[in-house]
C-alpha cells in the first residue's frame, strides 16, 4: 500500500462499485424483475473473501501501528474492528441466503433484499468512517518504513477481480463492471 493510502482508497472505490452493482440487482428484484443471483453471489464472495484475506488483515496491522503511536484513538480502532466482524457476519448470512436461492430454495424476497441493503449500507458507512477518521491518522503516523513492514507481514495476494490477472471465476462480474464503467460519463 502506498504511504498516502492510495491502495486503500482504490480498494474502497472498488468495493463501492461492487456495492452499487449489488444494489442495482436488488432494485431489479424490488421492481419485480429477476436479478442475476449468480452475479450477486460472486459480488458477495469477492467482498467477503478478499476483505478477509487481504484488506482487513492489512488494516489490522495499520491499526496496531497507529495504536502504538497514539493510544487516544483506541476507541475508534476498536469500533472499526467491531465493524469488520459485523460485516463478515452480515456478508456470510447474505451469501448463505443467495446460495439457497441459487440451489432452488424458495425464499421470501425480503430475506434477500433487506439483508443486501443492510450489508451495503453498513459497508458504505464503515468505509466512510475509515476515509474520514482513519486516513488522516494514517497520513500522520505511518511512513514508508511502516508500509514496507506491513507489506512484508501480509502475504501478497493478487486481487482476484481488480488485479492484473482476474480469476476466471469472476469473468461475468468483470465483464459487467466493464460495461458499467463504459456507461458512465
Amino acid at each position: 500500500m502506498a504511504s498516502s493510502g492510495t491502495l486503500w482508497q482504490n480498494e474502497h472505490a472498488n468495493f463501492a462499485r461492487l456495492l452499487d452493482l449489488l444494489i442495482a440487482e436488488v432494485d431489479r428484484f424490488h421492481a419485480g424483475d429477476t436479478p442475476n443471483y449468480d452475479l450477486m453471489l460472486d459480488i458477495m464472495f469477492y467482498m467477503i473473501h478478499y476483505s478477509d484475506v487481504v484488506h482487513h488483515p492489512r488494516e489490522g496491522l495499520v491499526f496496531a501501528r497507529i495504536r502504538q503511536r497514539d493510544d487516544s484513538v483506541a476507541p475508534l480502532l476498536d469500533e472499526l474492528d467491531r465493524q469488520h466482524e459485523e460485516l463478515h457476519r452480515l456478508g456470510g448470512a447474505l451469501v448463505t441466503g443467495l446460495g439457497d436461492v441459487i440451489n432452488g430454495t424458495v425464499v421470501p424476497r425480503e430475506s434477500i433484499e433487506a439483508p443486501a441493503r443492510h450489508y451495503a449500507a453498513t459497508f458504505r458507512n464503515h468505509m466512510q468512517t475509515e476515509d474520514k477518521a482513519l486516513l488522516p491518522l494514517i497520513r500522520r503516523w505511518l511512513d514508508a518504513r511502516d508500509w514496507a513492514a506491513i507489506d512484508l507481514a501480509i502475504r501478497h495476494v493478487e486481487d482476484p477481480l481488480f488485479g492484473r490477472n482476474p480469476e476466471r471465476h469472476f469473468a461475468a462480474l468483470e465483464a459487467r463492471l466493464r460495461r458499467q464503467g463504459s456507461a458512465q460519463p
